[in-house]
């Protein structure tokens, strides 16, 4: 997990943002001016810091946390696929993602841009700023690396949510007419991303250690460069150069058990190539403030009577569950059908997703500080699968070995392989393709993937209407909507088709 001091800094210059009226709603704390900050090395590792701040619990006025992946991100992806639904009529945004009724209102799309826009102002921020700090050079491209790293990231999120978006690069610190910019094609934000992540790429070490451990590497930009190569769809050349590059580093490999991946002691293990670490408080609010969202949602609500504690907000759809061979190694990490209950088992009345509670190291646990594995192994295995058929026309001995390395990982349980998941053999473009969808399915659940997988497919219709008959999904879904409030401050936003 990543180590990072819990700072809560909070000051004007970071948080006002191009058309995001929220900023200024947030509790401000000004414990530094412009004037006495940007001064020293301490300094601009704080404004790294502050820019984590909005992917983890983001508090609002109220004090909801609402940091990008403590729960919007992996649940708006789940609920807008085939992977979930809420288990109750909430009346909120969530039943909105699940019903596809989402509007231009939707509080969760809404959050969303919001998060990310505050974390591309506080890497503006940074990225202007620490290159005239007098400071340790070798330390300053490091930082520098990880300013443009996480804009990378967060552009490649916005345009995944939302498709053509502003694109702002200069940081905003009071609102001005040049602040509300039209949205930039979907090429020139992609083109944007490969420009950070190719600077964080160069700038970045190959590996942290101690307590910058979990911190990005330049492993992880040439990650993220395929993951966006693949989704653009426009240079699977590049992606499959930097697929190969980890793939053939030696550095990386999948655990032998699955169940080993999403245990907290193999956090940042070798599977890993960038995580969003969540770490685990000392009191309410530092829990609150620093443990994710990933347990608390998923497990069954009103059944524990007490910690271990669920909400029961969330669960897999039937149709996910039963997709899975009762044998794959994967289907008993993921979901918990009945638990033992004061000595009695007790039955849900629907699966759920458990797999990110260990069990061992948080057996009471409420928010976890396991981590959010944003691209693991397994996924630079399926890209590459992926690449080679799209390039091939049809499965290749290579693109065959790569998907099949993730079954044979699915054949075991406790070192004991099962006689399942035969490994593949040769097959035509789409049905390799299929293939590969639905072994994205099983090995990423709940992890943040499926929508996305979804929409680059060209199957998000056709999944959804299997596993939620009625729900009325179609081609305005690939999508959110830009959200209302934006339009109303920016005049110059336009809306996606269909809103």
């Amino acid at each position: 997990m990543k180590q990072f001091k819990n700072y809560r800094m909070y000051f004007a210059t970071l948080i006002l943002i191009l058309g995001c009226e929220s900023a200024l709603e947030e509790e401000v704390k000004t414990f530094y001016t412009e004037d006495t900050f940007y001064q020293t090395e301490q300094d601009a590792k704080l404004a790294i810091n502050g820019i984590y701040g909005h992917l983890g619990a983001t508090f609002d006025e109220t004090l909801n946390a609402k940091g990008l992946y403590f729960a919007n991100y992996w649940t708006a992806n789940a609920l807008l696929s085939d992977e979930g639904e809420t288990s109750f009529n909430r009346g909120d945004g969530y039943n909105q993602l699940s019903a596809m009724a989402h509007t231009p209102e939707n509080t969760i799309a809404l959050e969303i841009w919001s998060n990310l826009y505050l974390g591309i102002n506080a890497a503006n921020m940074a990225i202007v700023n620490i290159p005239d700090v007098e400071m340790d050079e070798d330390t300053k491209d490091d930082l520098l690396g990880e300013a443009h790293f996480l804009r990378g990231l967060l552009y490649f999120e916005l345009v995944r949510f939302f498709g053509e978006v502003p694109l702002q690069l200069e940081p905003q610190k009071v609102f001005t007419s040049s602040s509300f910019l039209g949205r930039a094609s979907i090429s020139e934000v992609y083109t944007q991303i490969f420009e950070d992540l190719s600077m964080a790429e160069s700038s970045l070490p190959s590996e942290q250690v101690g307590l910058d451990n979990g911190r990005p590497t330049s492993w992880s930009a040439k990650a993220y460069m395929a993951k966006a190569a693949l989704q653009q769809g426009e240079n699977l050349q590049l992606a499959k150069s930097k697929l190969e590059e980890i793939m053939t580093s030696g550095r990386f490999g999948l655990w032998e058990d699955y169940a080993d991946v999403f245990k907290i002691a193999n956090n940042n293990g070798k599977e890993v190539l960038f995580a969003i670490s969540f770490l685990e408080g000392t009191d309410l609010f530092t829990t609150l403030w620093e443990g994710g969202h990933l347990v608390y949602r998923t497990l069954p609500g009103g059944v524990y009577g007490g910690r271990p504690n669920g909400g029961g907000l969330e669960i897999p759809t039937m149709a996910l569950y039963n997709s899975f061979d009762d044998e794959d190694r994967r289907k008993e990490v993921t979901f918990m059908t009945e638990d033992v209950i004061n000595g009695e088992l007790v039955e849900f009345d629907s699966p759920h997703i458990v797999k990110y509670w260990d069990r061992v190291a948080e057996p009471l646990v409420n928010n976890t500080a396991n981590d959010l594995q944003l691209i693991r192994y397994a996924d630079i295995l399926l890209m590459y699968a992926e690449v080679l058929n799209e390039q091939n026309n049809g499965s290749t001995p290579a693109a065959l070995d790569a998907i099949n390395e993730v079954r044979e990982r699915a054949r075991f349980a406790d070192g004991v392989e099962r006689n399942i998941l035969p490994d593949l053999s040769a097959m035509g473009y789409e049905a390799f393709k299929e293939a590969i969808l639905e072994e994205r399915k099983k090995e990423l659940t709940w992890e943040g993937h499926r929508w996305f997988d979804l929409v680059r497919f060209g199957k998000l219709e056709e999944k959804v209407t299997e596993a939620k008959p009625g729900v009325p999904v179609a081609a305005r879904h690939n999508l959110l909507p830009i959200p209302q409030r934006e339009r109303d401050i920016n005049q110059n936003l336009t809306q996606n088709s269909g809103y």
